[in-house]
C-alpha cells in the first residue's frame, strides 16, 4: 500500500502540465546564468572557483524555490480539498502519509534541481519547503508571497550568516578577503546560519503534520 501511494503522488507531480515547463525554464535560466555570468567569474575568481559555483546556485535558486513552492499549493488547492474524504480513507496513520506526501515533493524537486546541479541547495530547499508546508496549512496565499519573497530576497543586503539563497555571500565576501583568487573557505557563522535554516525547515513540517494538515 504504501509504495502504490508514494507511486501515485510522485506520478501526481511528475505528470502535471506545468512540470515540463518550470524544467525547461529552468534549464533556459540556468544557462542564461553560466554564460552570461559565471563563465567570467565572480569576485575576481576562476569560472570554476567554489566561490563562482556557489553564486550559480544562489542565482537559479529563486526559480527552483518557486517551482518547489508551486508543487506545495497543488496539495492546498479546492481540487484537493474536494478529495480529502478519499485520501483520508486510506488504511495509514494520517502523519505517515503526510511525510510520504512530503518524500514525493522533495524527490520532484531534486529531479528538477538536477538541471543545476544541486547539494548546496538543501538548506534553503528545506527551509522554504517547511515555510510552504506551514504556512499552505493555515492560508494557501501564504504560498504565493512566499513565491514573490525568494525572487525579491536576493536584491536584500542581508548579513552573511542569514543569507538564505547565498548571493550576497559568494559575490561579495571573496572581494572582502583582498586577495586575487582566494582559497574556498566558509565563514562558521555562515555554517551556523545555514544550519539554523535546515533545522527550522525540518521542524516546520512536523509541525504541519501534528495539527493534521490536508
Amino acid at each position: 500500500m504504501l509504495t502504490k501511494l508514494f507511486k501515485y503522488e510522485l506520478k501526481r507531480l511528475l505528470l502535471n502540465k506545468f512540470f515540463l515547463g518550470l524544467l525547461i525554464i529552468s534549464a533556459l535560466y540556468s544557462r542564461h546564468i553560466m554564460w552570461g555570468e559565471i563563465i567570467l567569474g565572480v569576485a575576481n575568481t576562476a569560472p570554476f572557483s567554489g566561490w563562482s559555483y556557489g553564486a550559480y546556485l544562489a542565482k537559479v535558486l529563486p526559480i527552483l524555490l518557486v517551482a518547489l513552492l508551486f508543487f506545495i499549493s497543488i496539495y492546498y488547492s479546492q481540487q484537493e480539498k474536494n478529495v480529502q474524504a478519499l485520501t483520508k480513507a486510506t488504511p495509514m496513520e494520517p502523519v505517515r502519509f503526510q511525510m510520504l506526501r512530503y518524500g514525493t515533493i522533495i524527490i520532484v524537486f531534486v529531479l528538477l534541481s538536477a538541471v543545476p546541479i544541486a547539494t548546496t541547495l538543501l538548506p534553503a530547499m528545506l527551509f522554504v519547503f517547511g515555510a510552504g508546508m506551514l504556512g499552505g496549512r493555515y492560508y494557501r496565499a501564504i504560498i504565493f508571497v512566499l513565491m514573490v519573497v525568494v525572487i525579491l530576497v536576493n536584491y536584500l543586503p542581508l548579513p552573511y550568516a542569514f543569507d538564505l539563497l547565498g548571493e550576497n555571500f559568494f559575490t561579495h565576501y571573496p572581494e572582502s578577503l583582498g586577495v586575487i583568487e582566494p582559497a574556498f573557505t566558509i565563514p562558521l557563522t555562515v555554517l551556523i546560519g545555514k544550519s539554523i535554516y535546515g533545522l527550522a525547515g525540518l521542524a516546520m513540517p512536523l509541525m504541519a503534520s501534528r495539527k493534521g494538515v490536508h
